[in-house]
């Protein structure tokens, strides 16, 4: 726990850093998981990227389950998320490392979630079985805390 705030841009640069930390950790839990369950790893970044390129870029897209679209589209949503978590986090003189992981795991879950959702992509959360919605959410919370550690040993 850290006593001093962090200017903007060296806030920004560890929130980066760590979120990338943060994605590290959880694809390396989702690729133990869905080894030892033997069941395969969603190919919804990779749809959300077919989106993207496809509508508002205008261009040609690989199939979703591309893993170089998916996987590209997991580490740069993932990554991307450090950039708000870091000023705020950067901002505070003394934060905990647990409640600021699990804001994070939590806020990045709410906000793909939402974001799916409204591209019907997947169901609303409610309507996922509790075994799917707990993994997912378990997922995100190894990706928050893992950014949150990572954060502050960049501090």
């Amino acid at each position: 726990m850290s006593s001093r705030t962090l200017s903007p841009l060296g806030a920004a640069a560890r929130g980066l850093t760590s979120a990338a930390i943060g994605t590290a950790a959880m694809t390396a839990a989702q690729t133990a998981y869905y080894k030892a369950t033997g069941t395969e790893s969603s190919s919804t970044p990779g749809e959300v990227g077919r989106r993207i390129v496809e509508g508002v870029l205008q261009r040609e897209s690989p199939p979703p389950e591309s893993p170089v679209l998916n996987q590209g589209m997991h580490w740069l949503y993932g990554t991307s998320w450090g950039l708000p978590f870091g000023l705020i986090a950067g901002s505070q003189r003394s934060s905990s490392v647990v409640r600021g992981g699990i804001a994070m795991a939590l806020g990045v879950w709410s906000a793909s979630r939402t974001e799916m959702t409204a591209m019907q992509i997947a169901p609303p959360p409610w309507q996922d079985p509790p075994k799917t919605l707990a993994t997912d959410v378990g997922f995100h919370m190894v990706y928050g805390l893992a950014a949150a550690c990572a954060f502050e040993a960049l501090r």
